[in-house]
């Protein structure tokens, strides 16, 4: 489970952006936003509102960065190609390092794990910290590094004898992993259950759901939300089709040099097909129509392209990141999402939803508690802030307080500040 989560000097954030699913003292929506490790309570979900380019996308995109870092840093190649993105509009900041640390919690001991990255991707400095879930328990390092030069303590045994075989470009919780320390791995593996979801990247997801239908009993839990959202769709089904026949409905794809086409026809093709019923006069069933999923609506083609992330995550206890949630999908689908995920019914394995939204609609004391609502600000010179609803004002945000007109008034700040478009037409002939 995600604790906290922090960043420096990366891209609009040159400061310390600090993000947190741990619970405040609030006591409303304690029951079902909330639960509890021990003496812990975390938040099941939260929402990030700002206004365009204030930094939202950037808070996603750090944890993602840091996520892939991980994952990749044992491949130099790849590592290369993970380079940090700093604050480039302050000169004292544009050749520093980037920073990136997270809290999460495996089992009954929370971890602190961090290291900050330079701009040629050496990493500079690196921490794993442990503690266990008791109360007044404090944090005890297991190593610390500094470059190359790695203070290993007695209870990381696990990395003893393992200093020269790290690399300057990679982390050495990713080299004590490869050679099967046991913390390590648990750690990865936490990594690995961060899902993050772009718009930008919709195709790696949107694969995975069609790779889900595939098996017969998670197909049935994606139609059976697929179904609920009133979509219309009676049944979704998936066709292996041959490359002569994709190229002949699309004849660009016949312009492809030769070997990508061979590697096309290696891994083999398919399409998504939704069946729908016909009806006689009346309500009368006459026939089952079946479409090509062009044919559908942007939102049933996201929604569908979401389902296996959401039910995976909730079967298995994941983080689910999702930019830009209600891209295409109606404010009522966003809310029974979110709902999903803060429902102890739909959710007992606490699963986490972390998204960001222009869909005002969800600012509502009813939906979210106050510490599940965080904002983006970006000032004149060009700095993001990030901030929680729970911090704003002391106090003033009471429980009764109608959060969307106070933030599209301005009150919480992270609006845009447009006077006017000005767009002067030409009338030349």
């Amino acid at each position: 489970m995600l604790v906290n989560f922090t960043v420096e000097n990366f891209k609009s954030f040159k400061g310390l952006a600090e993000f947190s699913l741990e619970a405040t003292k609030l006591k409303n929506l304690k029951e079902s936003n909330t639960f509890t490790i021990n003496n812990m309570s975390l938040l099941t979900s939260a929402v990030i509102y700002g206004a365009n380019a204030s930094g939202k996308s950037s808070v996603l995109d750090a944890i993602n960065l840091m996520t892939n870092i991980i994952k990749s840093s044992v491949n130099m190649e790849k590592a290369e190609s993970y380079k940090p993105h700093p604050f480039l509009l302050s000169q004292e900041k544009e050749d520093q390092p980037t920073k990136f640390e997270i809290e999460f919690i495996i089992g009954e001991t929370i971890y602190l794990y961090g290291f900050e990255i330079g701009i040629d991707a050496k990493i500079l400095k690196e921490w794993l910290f442990q503690k266990n879930l008791k109360l007044r328990a404090r944090y005890k390092p297991l190593f610390e590094r500094i470059e190359n030069n790695i203070d290993i303590k007695p209870s990381f045994k696990e990395g003893s004898n393992l200093r020269s075989k790290t690399r300057g470009n990679a982390l050495f919780l990713t080299v004590v992993a490869q050679f099967n320390g046991e913390i390590s791995e648990l750690i990865i593996q936490e990594m690995n259950n961060i899902n993050v979801l772009s718009n930008t990247e919709s195709q790696s997801f949107q694969n995975y759901s069609f790779d889900k239908l595939d098996d017969i009993d998670f197909k049935d839990k994606m139609l059976s939300l697929i179904k609920s959202a009133d979509t219309g769709i009676y049944d979704i089904s998936k066709h292996d089709v041959s490359l002569e026949q994709v190229v002949k409905e699309n004849s660009q794809l016949g312009k492809l040099p030769s070997f990508l086409l061979d590697k096309m026809k290696e891994d083999g093709l398919s399409t998504i097909k939704t069946e729908h019923i016909q009806y006689a006069k009346g309500d009368q069933f006459h026939a089952i129509k079946t479409f090509n999923l062009n044919m559908e609506s942007e939102g049933t083609q996201k929604l569908l392209a979401l389902s296996a992330p959401i039910i995976d995550t909730l079967e298995n206890g994941r983080v689910l990141i999702i930019d830009e949630l209600d891209n295409s999908l109606h404010t009522d689908l966003v809310e029974a999402i979110i709902k999903l995920f803060n429902s102890e019914d739909t959710n007992p394995k606490h699963a986490q939803l972390i998204f960001t939204t222009h869909d005002t609609n969800q600012l509502s004391q009813k939906t979210f508690r106050r510490d599940q609502i965080w904002f983006t600000e970006k000032n004149i010179l060009g700095q993001s802030e990030l901030y929680s609803l729970a911090e704003y004002g002391k106090g003033k945000a009471r429980d009764d307080l109608v959060l969307e007109k106070n933030y599209l008034d301005g009150k919480f700040g992270a609006v845009p500040h447009i006077h006017s478009l000005d767009y002067e037409v030409s009338h030349e002939s």
